[in-house]
C-alpha cells in the first residue's frame, strides 16, 4: 500500500518531510521534547473518530460557553479545565436534552416564477431576483 503514495501527483515533497513517522503530522518544537504532550497528542488521535469521545467533547464546549469561555483562547480553556478539573475527572458535565425546532411558519403566499418581482424592477422574478 505504500506504493499508492506515489501515485499522487498533488502531494508536495515538503510535506512528506514535514510529516512524521506513520504519514502524521509533527509535533511543534516545543511540544516535541515534552512526554506528557506527546501522550495527551497520542490519546486524542486514537480517539477522534470515536463518536462517544466527541460528544463528550461537544458537551465540554457547550459547558464552557455557556460560562463565557472563548473557545478560541487556549489561555481562557486551559483556565476553566484547571478549575474544573476534578468535575471533568469525575463526568459531571451531562448533555443538555435538545430543544426541539422551531417551524417555518410563511407569513404570504409564494413569488411564482413567472410573476412581477416584488421590489418593483416589472421585471419577472426569475430574471431580477430569482436568480435563475
Amino acid at each position: 500500500m505504500s506504493w499508492l503514495k506515489n501515485l499522487n501527483p498533488f502531494k508536495k515533497k515538503e510535506d512528506e518531510a514535514a510529516a512524521g513517522p506513520g504519514g502524521l503530522p509533527q509535533l511543534p518544537p516545543e511540544l516535541a521534547s515534552d512526554p506528557k504532550a506527546k501522550l495527551a497528542m497520542g490519546a486524542m488521535l486514537r480517539h477522534w473518530k470515536n463518536p462517544a469521545f466527541l460528544k463528550q467533547l461537544r458537551t465540554l464546549a457547550s459547558h464552557m460557553q455557556r460560562d463565557g469561555v472563548d473557545l478560541k483562547d487556549m489561555g481562557a480553556v486551559k483556565a476553566w479545565l484547571e478549575k474544573n478539573q476534578e468535575r471533568v475527572a469525575r463526568g459531571d458535565f451531562a448533555e443538555e436534552a435538545a430543544k426541539p425546532g422551531e417551524t417555518f411558519v410563511k407569513s404570504g403566499p409564494d413569488t411564482g416564477r413567472n410573476e412581477p418581482c416584488h421590489c418593483g424592477s416589472g421585471k419577472k422574478f426569475k430574471k431580477c431576483h430569482g436568480r435563475g
